[in-house]
């Protein structure tokens, strides 16, 4: 992400507004912000902008801004919205800025632009995003270690966005592990959309007859005896990998295998239902492996 630099910050470390405007000719620094610069003689992007505004009115990146600075899934900036919350009583408010009791050294420094830590942005964002997305968002917020019960402990308050976080904490356990990818929280939610077939185990080690570990599956149905396998970016030996593991577990468990590509779960996600209540009644017909 690129690195903004406060026009006063620049000066105190020596750095003379004449050598600034030799930077930016040289293209080694561009302006984003009146009293604000970034490295690079790239335009701004949405995001520079974004993440200037915070410093000069040295606020606190929250709800959209604090996601896409984070790196949650499934957040984008709101066109024409600001996420700059300042705190109570400061006089350097502009228009669009959200003034609240936020307390500034509870915010974490982010890629250098103060942000709302984890729970509050997910917090933030259940009043801006759709259920799907707030899901998404929260599953790669648990996966970086964010308490569950923070968020199910301010679902018992009334604020903005309550309602969607009580709605989605209802569909798991608050002792469900998080999905370990973005693909994975596409395919929970689209089992949702299955009539009849409950929701998947996540996480599951699988074992021989010896107790001797075979592999552990993301997703599957130990009663069905089915199992998932998702096909996403692979990296270097990645299918080969996929390809043993999933042998090992039918051999061991006798188990059938649905498996799905990332463009199958986002693009056609009516045939990947189908196909998995069809797989769904097909283990039915037939006995389970003990």
């Amino acid at each position: 992400m690129r690195k903004l630099y406060l026009l006063e910050d620049l000066e105190e470390n020596g750095v003379t507004r004449t050598g600034i405007r030799a930077m930016v000719r040289m293209r080694l620094m561009r302006r984003i912000r009146r009293g604000v610069y970034g490295e690079g003689g790239d335009d701004p992007t949405d995001l520079d902008k974004a993440r200037a505004d915070v410093l000069v009115v040295r606020g606190v990146a929250s709800g959209r801004l604090a996601g896409v600075i984070r790196g949650l899934d499934s957040v984008e900036l709101a066109p024409g919205k600001s996420s700059t919350t300042i705190l109570a009583g400061s006089n350097r408010c502009r228009r669009g800025v959200r003034r609240r009791n936020t307390v500034q050294s509870e915010a974490e420094v982010v890629d250098g632009i103060p942000t709302t830590d984890l729970v509050q942005t997910i917090i933030d964002l259940a009043a801006e995003l759709g259920d799907l997305e707030w899901e998404q968002a929260l599953e790669s917020a648990l996966r970086r270690g964010m308490p569950i019960a923070a968020v199910a402990e301010a679902s018992r308050e009334t604020f903005r966005g309550v309602r969607r976080i009580r709605r989605v904490l209802a569909l798991r356990s608050l002792d469900t592990p998080p999905t370990e990818s973005l693909l994975e929280t596409l395919m929970v939610q689209l089992i949702r959309t299955v009539p009849g077939l409950p929701p998947p185990v996540r996480q599951y080690r699988v074992v021989d007859e010896h107790g001797r570990f075979v592999a552990r599956v993301d997703l599957c149905w130990p009663d069905l005896g089915i199992f998932v396998e998702l096909d996403g970016q692979h990296h270097a030996g990645q299918p080969e990998y996929d390809a043993s593991r999933q042998t090992a577990v039918s051999a061991v468990t006798g188990w059938l295998v649905a498996r799905f590509t990332w463009r199958e779960v986002c693009f056609n996600p009516a045939a990947c239902a189908r196909r998995l209540a069809q797989l769904a009644a097909a283990s039915r017909r037939r006995p389970i492996r003990a």
